[in-house]
C-alpha cells in the first residue's frame, strides 16, 4: 500500500472517530441532562454549559474513558448523576470523582474498574448510590467507605473481593456483596443500624456472624438488628452456630439454599420471630430435629426441597408457646402457606405431619418415593388448594384421601403408578386442573373418570400430554 493511501486512511479513521464523539441534551427543565457517546473525558464535553448540568450519561462503545487527573480544570458543580454504565473501559486516576461535589449517584457498573479509593471521592461526599457491580474490584477498604457517609445504597456484585471492611455507616440499608469471592464476613452490631437488605449469596462463605461489641454485651441497649433480608445461598456453610441470628429480630427473608447443611434444629432459628420467608433447599442431605421450626411463629413459606430427606418426624411443625401455667406448648403455624418439599426421599408420611398447619394452601411433594398415603392425612389442612404429587410411586389414592381435598383446585398426580381413581362423586368440589398423564390407567376405570372431569368442565391432560377443556 502507498504512502498516499495509508494517509488517507488514517484521515478517514480520525474523522470517523471524531465524529462519533457526540453530545445531546436530552432534557431541560429545572436542570439539564446530558447524553454523550465516545469521550475520552469529561473535558471532551466543551459546546454545552456544563455549570447547570445536573445528569451526565456516556455510552462508549470504542473509547476509554479516563476520569480523575491531577489539576483537572473540571466544572461541573451541580452534577448530581453520574452514568457510566455503558463505558466498558474507564480508568480513574487519583482524583478519581473528587472535582464534582454534589455527586449523589455514580454509576460505574461493568466498567472494568480495578480498585476504588478515598481519594476518589470529594471531603465533603454526598454520594448516596453507588452502583460498582460487573467490575475488576477485590478490596472494599474503611478509608473508602469512610468516603462515602452517607450511602445509602451500595452495589458490588460479579466483582472478585475477597475483603470488605465496613466501618460505622449510619445511613446504609442496601448492601449487594453477591457472586464475589469473600470466605468470611462478619458485621458489628450497631455499624450499619439502618441496614435492611444484605446479600451475600454466590461467595464462599463457611460462616457468618454478627459481632456485639463488648460494651454491648451487658448493657441495657435494645440488640436487635434491623435487617429484614437476608441471602447466603450457594456458599460453603456446612453448619449453623446456636442462636447465631438471634438478634435478627425482625428478619423476614432468610435465604440460606445451596449450602452444605447437615443438620437443623430449633436453637438455629431462635430469635427470628418475624421471619416469613425460609429457603433452605439444596444442602445435600440434611436431618431435621424434632420442632426445628418451633421459634418460626409467623413463618409462612418454607422450601426444603432436594435435601435428601428420608423421613419427617410427625412433630418437625408446631409453635413453641408457654401456657398459662409457664408449661410450654405447642401451637398451630397459622401463617404458614406453602411448603416444598419436592425432590426428596420421602417413602412414608406420618398421618400427622402436617397436624400444626392447618392453613396450607399450597404442599409440593413431587419426585419422592412415596408409595401410600396414610388416612386422614390432609384432613388438618382442609385449605389446602395446590396438592403437587408427580413423579412418585402412588399405586392408589382413597377416597377418603380425595374427600379430605375438597378445597383443593390444582392436583397433580401425573407420573405415579396410579391404575385407578376411586368413584369421584362427592368428592374435589373446587376442582379446576387436574394432572393425570403418566400413570399406567386402566382403561375402563380412566373412561369412567374422564366423564366425571368432563362433566364437570375439569381441565386435565390426556394420554397425548395435551391440556383438554371442553370449553
Amino acid at each position: 500500500m502507498s504512502v498516499l493511501n495509508l494517509s488517507i486512511l488514517w484521515l478517514i479513521c480520525c474523522v470517523t472517530t471524531a465524529a462519533t464523539q457526540t453530545c445531546e441534551i436530552e432534557n431541560v427543565d429545572s436542570y439539564i441532562h446530558l447524553k454523550c457517546h465516545e469521550l475520552s473525558s469529561l473535558e471532551d464535553i466543551v459546546d454545552f454549559p456544563t455549570t447547570n448540568l445536573r445528569m451526565l450519561e456516556i455510552i462508549n462503545t470504542q473509547t476509554k474513558l479516563t476520569i480523575g487527573a491531577a489539576n483537572s480544570l473540571l466544572n461541573m458543580p451541580q452534577l448530581s448523576t453520574l452514568d457510566l454504565s455503558h463505558v466498558s473501559r474507564l480508568e480513574l486516576l487519583s482524583e478519581g470523582f473528587s472535582n464534582l461535589p454534589k455527586l449523589y449517584e455514580i454509576n460505574i457498573s461493568g466498567c472494568g474498574v480495578e480498585q476504588l479509593l478515598a481519594s476518589h471521592f470529594p471531603a465533603e461526599c454526598c454520594v448516596e448510590e453507588l452502583y460498582a457491580s460487573d467490575n475488576k474490584l477485590s478490596v472494599l477498604t474503611k478509608d473508602f467507605f469512610s468516603k462515602v457517609p452517607k450511602l445509602l445504597f451500595a452495589f458490588f456484585a460479579n466483582n472478585s473481593l475477597s475483603h470488605v471492611e465496613l466501618p460505622y455507616m449510619e445511613y446504609l440499608t442496601f448492601l449487594d456483596l453477591s457472586h464475589n469471592n469473600l470466605t468470611t464476613f462478619n458485621i458489628t452490631f450497631g455499624n450499619c443500624p439502618r441496614l435492611i437488605n444484605l446479600y451475600l449469596n454466590n461467595n464462599n462463605l463457611t460462616q457468618f456472624q454478627i459481632t456485639l461489641p463488648a460494651e454491648i454485651v451487658n448493657s441495657s441497649v435494645e440488640k436487635v438488628f434491623s435487617l429484614k433480608a437476608l441471602d447466603l445461598s450457594n456458599n460453603s456453610i456446612s453448619e449453623l452456630i446456636e442462636n447465631q441470628f438471634e438478634l435478627l429480630g425482625e428478619l423476614v427473608i432468610l435465604e440460606l439454599s445451596g449450602n452444605k447443611i447437615s443438620v437443623l434444629k430449633s436453637a438455629h432459628f431462635a430469635g427470628l420471630t418475624s421471619l416469613r420467608y425460609l429457603h433452605l433447599e439444596s444442602n445435600g442431605k440434611l436431618e431435621l430435629t424434632e420442632h426445628t421450626f418451633e421459634a418460626l411463629k409467623k413463618l409462612e413459606w418454607l422450601d426444603l426441597s432436594h435435601n435428601g430427606l428420608e423421613n419427617l418426624d410427625p412433630h418437625l411443625f408446631g409453635y413453641k408457646q408457654k401456657d398459662s401455667q409457664g408449661l410450654y406448648e405447642y401451637l398451630p403455624m397459622a401463617h404458614m402457606r406453602r411448603l416444598n418439599l419436592n425432590g426428596n426421599k420421602l417413602q412414608q408420611l406420618d398421618p400427622g405431619t402436617f397436624e400444626k398447619l392447618p392453613f396450607l394452601e399450597e404442599l409440593c411433594l413431587s419426585n419422592n418415593a412415596l408409595r401410600v398415603l396414610p388416612e386422614g392425612l390432609f384432613v388438618p389442612i382442609q385449605n389446602l388448594k395446590v396438592l403437587d404429587m408427580r413423579h412418585n410411586q402412588l399405586t392408589e389414592i382413597s377416597s377418603d384421601i380425595l374427600k379430605s381435598l375438597n378445597n383443593a383446585k390444582d392436583l397433580l398426580i401425573n407420573y405415579n403408578q396410579l391404575t385407578t381413581l376411586p368413584d369421584l362423586n362427592g368428592t374435589l368440589s373446587h376442582l379446576r386442573f387436574i394432572g393425570i398423564d403418566g400413570n399406567p390407567w386402566e382403561r375402563a376405570s380412566f373412561a369412567q373418570s374422564e366423564q366425571w372431569l368432563i362433566a364437570r368442565k375439569i381441565r386435565y391432560l390426556t394420554g397425548d400430554y395435551e391440556f383438554y377443556s371442553s370449553d
